[in-house]
């Protein structure tokens, strides 16, 4: 995410509403502040060429892009939400430009660094400008608006993509909460409307750098940055949203991630539980532990096939996550997110990934490998002196961020031979099971909570047994008066 002047954002954040990358602080906002992340949705990447500069691979780009390639954004994204969101994209035809769209005299060679304030404007205008060239060369925005907060057209764009090949990173844009120029529709502010479809957030990647794409996507679904900003270190692994190279070994999203977004099988655990947590990548399982605003999520991590390829081995990853760390849902509120981020302190992050191995490599060197997850023979245990973890504390434990002591505990590893892994789980006896994420359908609520519940009544067979015993007991009688007759 491109780093902008605080005080230049919050002078465009006249009004107060929802924010765009809240992390679903709000919920109810999809259309105007994110795009829809369940069910089914069309999207359009616009490919932007700068004379000059290495030519789009427009082939690649296609396949990139299609339910064809493997390793590509719709299986990522269909794999990542367990089938529940299917985005289907559109590569438009290409837009042109002869000459760098940016000002020449700010930007010489059209490259734009991390953190210029100077792009603000001229990257607007650029954007604005490409819809309407779009436009005008007959590309119909119409039919991508399939869905919606109620799963129908919604009159907002269900998601657009600009792709470029000059050099720069990437940045999901809040285009509507600041523009104050022509919005394509006959008046200023606000949302581009082309053909009765509003634009109001575009996710931007250049140097033809698709896999970019992916994570600044993940902006517009709602998501936060999760890796460190301030450069303390290298923010959460694990995670899309977090620390990865933007290489094709692309992370699955976090477990804190998947059960925001409803793509996760959410188990939550009460009491003394001995469990079988299955792979993410094929099961998408959380069990948590705890409830309110501080957590901690489990979830069985490992090298895939097509995504997670990275990871050095099989294990439970295990995230502690504090909601009360600087997310909020009041529209512009993002802008502080960028400059002070929600996992800038490697000690106290929104989510930190727990290490097995208690080296706290991740928070001290930034280093993530071998040991970090819970495989055979670890365990997370509170600690009895109450004592919060910290860089004077580095001791791993499931205390509480205030040192107090959660209770909750994470025991008896053991690693199978399908890749599952079994381990007991303890939570508080009680009040575990009344927190939903939302009032109904898949993701809202947990799979289970606790033990599963005892079955009541007779089952087929409970029936059968009390006719089943008469039974014996009648052989039994015959067999008796049999042997007596027989008797000399």
């Amino acid at each position: 995410m491109l780093r902008i002047s605080v005080t230049l954002l919050l002078c465009a954040a006249t009004f107060a509403r929802a924010d765009y990358m809240d992390h679903f602080v709000l919920r109810e906002d999809v259309g105007p502040h994110k795009a829809p992340y369940l069910g089914d949705a069309q999207l359009v990447v616009i490919p932007i060429e700068v004379a000059g500069f290495p030519p789009i691979d427009l082939a690649a780009l296609q396949h990139f892009f299609s339910p064809d390639d493997p390793n590509g954004f719709v299986k990522y994204y269909e794999a990542a939400s367990l089938g529940r969101y299917h985005p289907r994209v559109t590569v438009a035809p290409k837009v042109s430009y002869a000459t760098c769209p940016l000002p020449a005299a700010q930007f010489p060679t059209c490259a734009v660094a991390r953190g210029d304030i100077n792009a603000f404007t001229a990257g607007m205008d650029m954007m604005r400008d490409v819809i309407k060239k779009s436009d005008q060369a007959g590309f119909d925005f119409a039919p991508y608006d399939v869905n919606g907060r109620k799963g129908t057209a919604d009159g907002w764009i269900d998601g657009v993509m600009l792709l470029t090949n000059v050099p720069f990173g990437g940045i999901a844009f809040p285009f509507g909460f600041f523009n104050r120029g022509d919005n394509l529709n006959g008046s200023n502010s606000g949302p581009l409307v082309v053909d009765g479809i509003k634009i109001g957030h575009f996710a931007i990647a250049g140097e033809n750098d698709q896999f970019v794409m992916v994570h600044e996507f993940g902006h517009v679904l709602g998501l936060t940055d999760l890796y460190d900003e301030s450069g303390k270190y290298d923010g959460l692994y694990l995670s899309v949203m977090g620390t990865w190279g933007y290489d094709p070994n692309i992370p699955l999203p976090d477990a804190e991630t998947r059960f925001r977004l409803r793509w996760a099988n959410w188990h939550q655990v009460q009491g003394r539980q001995r469990v079988v947590i299955h792979p993410a990548e094929t099961t998408g399982e959380v069990y948590r532990l705890g409830t309110g605003d501080e957590y901690f999520l489990v979830e069985n991590r490992g090298p895939g096939d097509a995504f997670d390829r990275s990871l050095p081995e099989r294990g439970l990853a295990v995230f502690h996550v504090d909601r009360t760390v600087k997310l909020g849902g009041q529209e512009g509120q993002f802008v502080e997110r960028i400059l002070d981020c929600v996992n800038c302190d490697p000690w106290h992050p929104y989510i930190r990934l727990l290490q097995a191995d208690g080296l706290f490599e991740i928070e001290h060197s930034g280093r993530f490998g071998r040991g970090d997850l819970f495989g055979a023979g670890s365990f997370l245990r509170p600690d009895p002196r109450a004592v919060a973890v910290s860089e004077l504390n580095a001791v791993n434990s499931s205390n509480l961020y205030s040192g107090a002591v959660s209770g909750l505990k994470l025991d008896d590893v053991r690693l199978l031979a399908d890749g599952s892994i079994e381990v007991t789980l303890d939570a508080p006896e009680t009040g575990q099971c009344d927190e939903k994420l939302c009032a109904e359908g898949e993701g809202c609520a947990p799979v289970t909570c606790g033990e599963p519940e005892k079955k009541t009544g007779c089952s087929v067979g409970e029936g059968l047994w009390p006719a089943f015993g008469l039974l014996l007991l009648e052989q039994g009688l015959r067999r008796r008066k049999q042997r007596v007759l027989r008797r000399p």
